[in-house]
């Protein structure tokens, strides 16, 4: 059953899929390319559930917003998102961003770690090659960043997914699927045992970290 926020059409609204089973381990946040594409990232919940839930950004549908550029640009924007999620910040978080929405999701992942402390599992990133410049010192996010891309995809060359290691101090994985922009529809088992798996594998590697600091006395 899906559930969406009262929203006007200038708000942040995130859409969720209800279930009254048991609780989730994780939630993914999943930041579309358009105010028209949750329909993609919501299907997952059947694959992910119950392990991981799955909650899809609902942008505001002002005129102007499929474009990338607003999308990506928009501190604001960004601001928003980050204050809508401050309710389900009670269980482990994952970020989903796909083309555009994946800048905004590193942006959203920078004001959650600068504004509590706690950085994400993984921030995925889908699509998109980090195209900012480098800036000074270190980088801005200490969470692990898991970049998907299609090995055919001209707008994404590899060497330009690739830069998304030097955006976190943490690890960096690069997922490369057969085909070119639409792998999200041709290798949707495979993208979801992708995100599943990097989820758990992310809690073991805490807890055994944790199993030897008590070991050692820490």
């Amino acid at each position: 059953m899906y559930s969406l926020s009262q929203i006007k059409p200038d708000d942040v609204g995130l859409i969720r899929i209800l279930q009254t089973e048991t609780p989730s381990s994780f939630r993914l946040i999943c930041f579309p390319e358009s105010a028209h594409s949750t329909a993609y990232y919501l299907s997952l919940s059947e694959l992910l559930l119950p392990t991981v839930e799955v909650l899809a950004i609902q942008y505001p549908l002002y005129a102007g917003l499929e474009d990338d550029e607003r999308l990506t640009d928009s501190a604001d924007l960004a601001d928003r998102i980050f204050g809508a999620l401050g309710e389900w910040m009670d269980r482990p978080l994952a970020f989903f961003g796909h083309r555009a929405g994946a800048d905004l999701a590193y942006r959203v992942a920078e004001r959650l770690e600068r504004e509590t402390g706690t950085p994400l599992l993984t921030l995925f990133v889908s699509g998109r090659t980090a195209h900012w410049g480098m800036t000074l010192g270190p980088p801005a996010l200490g969470c692990r960043i898991v970049a998907l891309a299609g090995e055919g995809d001209p707008k994404t060359p590899l060497r330009g997914v690739r830069a998304w290691r030097r955006r976190t101090s943490g690890r960096f994985d690069l997922e490369v699927f057969p085909g070119s922009r639409y792998y999200l529809d041709s290798s949707r088992r495979e993208v979801v045992n992708l995100v599943h798996d990097q989820l758990l594998s992310q809690v073991s590697v805490d807890a055994e970290w944790e199993a030897g600091a008590e070991d050692q006395g820490a």
